[in-house]
């Protein structure tokens, strides 16, 4: 009976193994329908409105002028410390507060907070927190300020003399911008309050619902517009922190990370903009955008500076308690407001000044341009599936395969592949660490792949495990647990790992594997975790000494981009958030002409043949990851989320990917993107500094302007402009 009963099962699963290859086997069903629908969403840019915006009078009452020079004046209203920049050559004022700020159905509050420079949050004696700006319900009330002029640096002093903090800042005019810059030092607290945060000029550049053609920039993903209109999806506060949740202090994600410290507002298309850069403090910032249904009718953004972090921490009975820095953080706040006019007052200009900015500083190095069209091939070699006693393996791709994949491909005429290989290392890829630098002598010897362009995928910052028991250097949490999370339905484990113990292995780790190769950098190329001994800004100026030659990096992050030799993954859409209205290309932009960018996988899409004509348009590389195995072997694994892998499958996509991009980039490769236009909807031109536009069109139906004529789904390259 019992060997009946095992004939059966192992019959059933024989049948459901091979039914599952099978599966695997058939094409890939990359969806083609619905294209109208997904144009007409936030995924795509809308066509363009360059409704001509005429600002209304501003009422300049109690404003006087403080600095000035060829280019703007800045007025101060002495009451508040409400700041107005005035472009001398085209009269367009920037406003800090709201002009006819009564005519609006705001509360006593929020009309205060408007005209405040500084709002502050800050817990009281009973440990309450509380909001305070300069401006109070009663005058007694009010903060105490005075200001000092010195040419074009005017220095404030601000004493909320009621909750008993002070601090002084400054506003520097420079030739296009203004910097403001909290001084650190200057900071005091003279009684029981203790300061939190801090937010500058908090409505600068905000529009009210519709009033105002134009949108603000958020670069969430490759770039993100919310358009001004008189309602939104949302009806809250949106948060985002700039380079991520530090994992050392919660082990929950906010909504959103914001990889570079930028945000910007158009006011009238290639007519008025303003361009917010965080100089310093950007790892213990929060970008904030509240929409026109959240309390005042307007649109606005800013940042705030959070001078002391929070952790939620377990106490006795079940209950919590939410536990503060004892000390405020080390470091000045300070922002850059650059004002743009003109043909760059939209998100291409922001590019510009963002990268104009990363040159001077030498974090883009024209010698790392690319010069040639390639493709980025993420190799999956192993990975198993944990049994009940034994571990069973998954070899997905050996050397053998890989030869056999390269000569496959070089034989259709792909000359130039960059390998990424991962589950390359003793136990495949969930056994993966920051110190399992042994190659898994089971996929062949590595010493056979000489000859190809080979990286190895390295991320030191977590490791992955079937048991629930912390492995050693797992982050301990300032609340003292150990940073822990379940995945794959709580199968397998993640740990983070503590950073001081990746820059004790790093080096070892880098000579390792570039003495076979390359490395390819994952993690700390975005990640930003402090522990006990690290702040943020140690980890970040840690980075400046670990990357001391340039390697290809995951998704770097802004302060990475200078150690970046190869940026991998880029992605082709924002963060998908509802009340964004189109995604924009700016970190595409940005980079072009100074670093090879490759896409995001492009197999692991609902459409590649649309992602495949957004690199085309981004003047980004393909990329996929592929496995020699059928991708149904790892559904049981901890790689499960890793399908349609299989290469057998994805060949015919390869092909056509790396044609496609040959045949539209080939000639301008290397070059910048100096201007990008919606010609009408779903069809896009983009222009390189070399005289080159690249046209896609992503509709079903020809498009045709002067001389140009576009086939449906389709591209063209021409040296005329239209």
């Amino acid at each position: 009976m019992k060997k009946l009963i095992l004939f059966v099962l192992f019959t059933s699963l024989l049948f459901i193994s091979f039914s599952m290859q099978a599966q695997d086997e058939d094409d890939y069903d990359f969806l083609d329908t619905g294209i109208t629908t997904l144009l007409e969403s936030n995924l795509f840019t809308r066509d363009e409105d360059y409704t001509i915006y005429t600002q209304p009078a501003m009422v300049m009452t109690n404003f006087v002028l403080i600095m000035e020079n060829e280019n703007y004046q800045v007025y101060l209203n002495p009451d508040g410390l409400a700041l107005r920049v005035v472009d001398v050559s085209t009269g367009f004022i920037w406003a800090s507060d709201i002009n006819d700020l009564d005519a609006y159905p705001l509360t006593g509050g929020w009309l205060r907070r408007i005209r405040s420079a500084i709002t502050i949050d800050f817990l009281n004696e009973s440990n309450i927190a509380i909001t305070s700006s300069i401006l109070q319900r009663r005058a007694s009330e009010n903060a105490m300020t005075s200001y000092q002029v010195n040419g074009l640096v005017t220095r404030f002093f601000v004493d909320f003399h009621i909750e008993q903090i002070s601090m002084e800042y400054t506003v520097e005019l420079l030739d296009d911008a203004i910097i403001i810059q909290v001084d650190r030092d200057s900071i005091e607290e003279y009684g029981a309050s203790r300061l939190t945060s801090i937010t500058l000029y908090e409505f600068f550049g905000s529009v009210h619902s519709d009033d105002v053609p134009g949108y603000f920039f958020i670069p969430s993903g490759n770039g993100a517009l919310i358009r001004f209109t008189a309602t939104s999806t949302i009806n809250s506060v949106y948060r985002a922190r700039f380079y991520s949740q530090d994992k050392y202090r919660s082990i929950i994600d906010g909504e959103s990370n914001l990889n570079y410290p930028v945000y910007g507002s158009v006011h009238g298309v290639d007519q008025n903009a303003l361009f917010s850069h965080i100089i310093e403090g950007a790892e213990f910032a929060e970008y904030i955008y509240k929409p026109p249904t959240y309390q005042t009718e307007f649109h606005s953004q800013n940042a705030i500076f959070l001078m002391r972090e929070n952790h939620v921490q377990p106490i006795s009975g079940g209950e919590t308690l939410t536990v503060y820095e004892a000390e405020i953080k080390d470091y000045n706040p300070t922002i850059q407001h650059t004002f743009i006019e003109g043909p760059n007052a939209n998100y291409i200009g922001f590019a510009k000044t963002l990268k104009r900015s990363m040159i001077e500083s030498g974090m883009l190095q024209k010698s790392f341009a690319p010069d040639e069209v390639s493709m980025h091939m993420d190799v999956f070699m192993k990975d198993y599936e944990q049994g009940l006693i034994f571990k069973n393996p998954y070899v997905m791709t050996s050397v053998t395969d890989l030869l056999s994949i390269h000569h496959d491909l070089a034989e259709e005429g792909i000359s130039s592949i960059q390998y990424t290989l991962r589950g390359y290392n003793r136990g495949g890829y969930s056994d993966r660490s920051m110190d399992n630098l042994k190659f898994d002598r089971s996929l062949g010897d590595m010493d056979n792949l000489d000859d190809l362009d080979i990286e190895f995928y390295y991320d030191p910052t977590v490791q992955y495990s079937y048991q629930s028991l912390p492995p050693k250097d797992t982050l301990q949490m300032v609340n003292k647990n150990y940073y822990v999370s379940s995945v794959n339905r709580g199968d397998y484990y993640r740990f983070m790992m503590d950073i001081g113990a990746i820059f004790n292995i790093y080096d070892t780790a880098y000579a390792t594997l570039t003495k076979h190769g390359g490395i390819a950098i994952d993690g700390l190329s975005n990640e930003l975790n402090s522990n006990e001994s690290f702040s943020r800004t140690d980890v970040k100026n840690y980075y400046e000494e670990l990357f001391s030659d340039r390697v290809s990096m995951y998704r770097p992050a802004y302060f990475n981009i200078g150690h970046t030799s190869q940026y991998y993954m880029s992605s082709l859409y924002h963060n998908r958030s509802r009340f964004f209205t189109d995604s924009v290309p700016f970190e595409q932009i940005l980079l072009s002409g100074y670093l090879p960018v490759y896409s995001q996988f492009l197999n692991f899409t609902s459409n590649i043949n649309v992602d495949l004509l957004k690199t085309i348009e981004f003047g980004i590389l393909p990329s996929f990851l592929i496995t020699a195995q059928p991708s149904y072997l790892l559904s049981d694994t901890m790689s499960s989320d890793f399908y349609a892998t299989y290469y057998d499958n994805l060949r015919v996509y390869i092909l056509r990917a790396y044609r496609e991009s040959y045949d539209a980039l080939n000639l301008v490769i290397g070059h910048e993107i100096i201007d990008r236009e919606v010609l009408s909807t779903g069809v896009v031109r983009v222009d390189y500094d070399n005289g080159y536009s690249i046209y896609v069109n992503y509709t079903q139906d020809i498009f045709t302007s002067g001389s140009i004529t576009i086939e449906p789904f389709d591209y063209l390259v021409s040296e005329v402009i239209v």
